[in-house]
């Protein structure tokens, strides 16, 4: 499989200027569909390989699109606990961000040629903005309708919980329009708790060939801890208050 890092221009080709992720079906017009999927064709095929995937987070809020451009793509929803999410996301919206990874985006010639002069506010935003004042906590991540007032008015640590409520309803609402053997969900804890035989779960769904490399060198790199974390580090009041009713519906303790 060719794997491509979170290619979020791609999926937002014809929409530059919008102000949150959310996508529907009916925007996957023959121009946009022609579009996306040449990408990923033209992708692919430099990787040399037979076939795609990609975890770009935004697409939560996108999933009968990306189903409407891609009708065969198999989706492996991956719901992880909500207090965790947003501690990590706290972070990233609070320090500089990755050069390698903004230097990524130019290399692998994702953003659309027609749209790149919309996205110099945005590049800028990314490289000066959070690399120079981190602490302004500009935002990150999947963008929810009304994200910059929820942060505005409420604070970042009331933004990242919300996104995370946002972003795991929106996905859970939009596999509804997606055939059952076309989607899996897998939470997150079982995944590093137990990685066997969730991956042989996962590759079966996959239709990839079970291999004990592949799930050795799995066995090797999760890292089991990386489950619960925040009950080590405490958990902030205000993502409790948040969370606790999706947490509670999605079986969290």
């Amino acid at each position: 499989m060719a794997y491509w890092v979170e290619p979020k221009y791609v999926w937002r080709y014809g929409r530059p200027l919008a102000r949150d992720d959310i996508r529907t079906a009916d925007e996957a017009t023959p121009r946009i569909q022609h579009y996306i999927r040449r990408a990923f064709k033209r992708y692919t095929e430099r990787s040399g390989k037979p076939r795609f995937m990609e975890k770009t987070p935004s697409n939560c809020f996108r999933v009968p699109f990306v189903h409407a451009v891609l009708p065969n793509a198999r989706f492996l929803h991956i719901i992880r606990d909500g207090r965790d999410v947003a501690r990590s996301a706290v972070k990233k919206w609070t320090t500089p961000p990755d050069p390698a990874a903004i230097r990524r985006r130019f290399k692998s010639f994702e953003i659309p040629l027609l749209d790149i002069p919309f996205y110099v506010v945005d590049m800028l935003r990314e490289v000066v903005g959070r690399q120079f004042f981190p602490e302004r906590a500009l935002v990150w991540g999947p963008r929810f309708p009304e994200i910059r007032k929820v942060r505005a008015e409420e604070g970042v640590e009331a933004a990242c919980a919300t996104q995370w409520q946002e972003s795991v309803r929106s996905a859970l609402e939009g596999l509804v329009v997606v055939p059952p053997n076309q989607q899996m969900t897998v939470q997150f804890e079982d995944l590093v708790r137990d990685p066997t035989p969730n991956l042989i779960s996962i590759l079966e769904f996959l239709s990839l060939s079970l291999s004990d490399d592949v799930l050795d060198y799995a066995s090797e790199i999760i890292e089991r801890t990386a489950a619960s974390r925040w009950r080590n580090d405490g958990i902030d009041a205000t993502f409790e208050l948040r969370l606790q009713p999706l947490l509670s519906e999605l079986g969290y303790n």
